[in-house]
């Protein structure tokens, strides 16, 4: 039995690995993880991490140490992963990424442009354009502020993408479930951020490469020392190439994994078909058996928290 941990309201996201007859693939959130008094043996992966306050991420890495001591399969260490910001700012420092980034709340500026500005945690892509000098940063910071956005969520990251046609922009991506990797769809879109995909921008011969590239694993290995760096064992990487160089922009451990019913160029879908097929099989060679008893959760801090948390919704902070 595999498990997978996540907040309530994205448990959608894995629905075919959920329908997949392959293994027994469960969603649990983290409120009911984190009030349990044994949870039943198998595989866990703890996802969702950056959605996750400091509170329950503290109280999801003393359940990680539960059961892990138990002898369970576990990927993701919520102590561990490092998030967005300290991510890039590795990858920046390491020489794998060429941009570099800046938090808002530390007195560091942007010392080349263009940039723009986005939050540390969650998915809602750029906050603004692209901004060409201090003043506009200056000033797109002073209304993201008002418009009362935390200072400390706040973060400069440099423009770095580059266009594979006029007007074309390409995002790349690769999934990492325990030791593999795979190569998996490209978004297409006319802008910069390219996030969701624009229908009938892409030709022919791009769908034939995006094939290609999952087919061939194309960006599978290379990909590692990035995940390696962040302490993921399961997620996806958003990555682009500028100069033909790997940019990773983040890596998101509660990825969606949709199917692709209906598209112009079958290509594409027999593109989805295959990574489905090797993203079961990755998936099926984490799978452990849930025989066995129940694992107490007998942690001190999360049993002092359940205790007090019977009758919340939320975990209140015990410090």
């Amino acid at each position: 039995m595999i498990t997978m941990l996540c907040t309530g309201a994205h448990a959608y996201t894995t629905e075919p690995l959920q329908a997949c007859r392959r293994f027994d693939f469960r969603v649990l959130n983290y409120n009911r993880a984190l009030r349990s008094h044994a949870l039943p043996r198998g595989t866990y992966i703890f996802g969702d991490l950056d959605r996750l306050g400091f509170w329950e991420l503290e109280l999801a890495a003393r359940l990680h140490r539960v059961l892990a001591g138990a002898g369970l399969r576990v990927l993701n260490d919520p102590a561990r992963v490092l998030q967005r910001f300290a991510l890039l700012a590795r990858l920046h420092h390491d020489g794998f990424n060429r941009f570099a980034v800046w938090r808002v709340e530390e007195p560091a500026r942007p010392d080349r442009f263009p940039v723009f500005l986005r939050t540390q945690s969650a998915h809602r892509g750029a906050l603004t354009d692209l901004l060409h000098d201090a003043d506009a940063v200056e000033a797109a910071i002073a209304q993201a502020l008002e418009r009362g956005m935390p200072i400390r969520e706040l973060m400069l990251v440099e423009y770095c993408a580059q266009p594979v046609a006029d007007h074309l922009f390409r995002k790349l991506a690769t999934v990492r479930v325990g030791d593999a990797l795979l190569s998996t769809l490209c978004v297409h879109e006319s802008r910069w951020t390219a996030k969701y995909g624009e229908m009938g921008i892409a030709t022919e011969a791009l769908y034939r490469d995006e094939y290609d590239i999952v087919a061939g694993n194309r960006y599978g290995e290379s990909l590692r020392p990035a995940f390696d760096a962040a302490c993921i064992e399961y997620g996806r990487a958003d990555f682009a190439l500028v100069d033909g160089r790997e940019q990773v922009y983040e890596i998101n451990t509660n990825p969606m994994h949709g199917r692709i019913t209906e598209h112009p160029f079958p290509l594409r879908m027999q593109a989805c078909a295959l990574f489905h097929e090797r993203l079961f099989d990755a998936t099926a060679a984490i799978d452990t058996p849930s025989t066995g008893a129940r694992v107490p959760i007998d942690d001190e801090l999360l049993t002092t928290q359940r205790t007090r948390d019977r009758w919340m919704t939320r975990s209140r902070w015990l410090p």
